[in-house]
């Protein structure tokens, strides 16, 4: 587990102290898993698609810098960051698989996904972690979302795949600051708002470039790709209720203000609330 906050000062800036769960899920076993919707099913499954390639970034942006962190709190952070996003990226691998098993190109998208991310590895090992934590930022806010509704994504769906999204999410909430603290750690404070304001600015057109294409591709399957109903409830799902992009908005303006932290918002209730739902100690997160 990632070490409690010190008396001495530390780098992390973290709420909470989190560990890596070795779980494994069986979600994604019907075709429009999300109340009988193959539109909003849609978007999830290309969420997915991009999970297993943006995982396995995220983790060898952090290790190919994490040497140079000296704080034993964050590099306790930045072991559980590491395992709890491998584990993400394998569950998501296997999500995918099931979803393909409806006849969706999952494999594909993928691949598509490996490769768009292949660019980032040309980039600088900075500006990668950069590239990395406003993707931290993205899924953290989106994660927030969705944990805000919660009771309603769980009537929507079946119990296994509320399970295991809303996993997915309270893990990024709990690890979301550990890029962040770790860039702003080894860079100066001008070169560290440079890189993070390009950053988000950067995965903001090629993240959802990406994900639209996905959902396009997945709704083309059932021949909804050009279907005006498909994508209102797809929109109407992102901006009007839950929302989550209309409600992510003041937090994704946020990420610009200069003092600007990932704990700002402080939902830790999420979690707190998570971990009692399923009898959770810290202790037992460690296992």
């Amino acid at each position: 587990m990632s070490a409690p906050d010190q008396a001495t000062p530390s780098k992390s800036q973290s709420k909470l102290p989190f560990a890596a769960r070795n779980i494994h899920f069986e979600a994604g076993k019907e075709r429009y898993w999300y109340n009988g919707d193959p539109a909003v099913s849609a978007y999830f499954n290309a969420l997915s698609a991009l999970f297993p390639a943006g995982e396995t970034f995220f983790c060898d942006s952090v290790r190919a810098l994490r040497d140079r962190i000296d704080d034993p709190k964050l590099q306790g952070e930045i072991k559980e960051f590491l395992a709890q996003e491998a584990i993400h990226s394998r569950e998501h691998h296997l999500y995918n698989k099931r979803i393909q098993e409806f006849g969706y190109p999952m494999d594909k998208l993928e691949r598509r996904s490996a490769q768009m991310q292949a660019v980032g590895y040309w980039l600088p090992k900075k500006l990668q972690l950069g590239f990395t934590i406003a993707l931290e930022h993205y899924t953290a806010i989106i994660s927030g979302c969705l944990l805000d509704v919660r009771d309603h994504f769980r009537a929507h769906v079946s119990q296994k795949d509320y399970e295991f999204w809303i996993w997915h999410c309270i893990e990024e909430t709990e690890h979301k600051s550990v890029a962040y603290d770790m860039l702003r750690s080894i860079t100066s404070p001008l070169g560290f708002y440079l890189i993070r304001a390009f950053s988000l600015f950067a995965t903001t057109l090629s993240f959802n470039a990406i994900l639209m294409w996905h959902i396009w591709t997945l709704l083309k399957m059932d021949g909804l790709q050009w279907n005006a109903r498909a994508w209102g409830r797809i929109l109407h799902y992102q901006w009007v209720f839950p929302g989550a992009w209309r409600v992510c908005f003041p937090a994704w303006i946020g990420w610009l203000k200069p003092g600007f932290h990932p704990w700002e918002d402080d939902n830790r209730q999420h979690v707190a609330s998570w971990k009692a739902e399923h009898g959770e100690t810290e202790k037992a997160g460690a296992a």
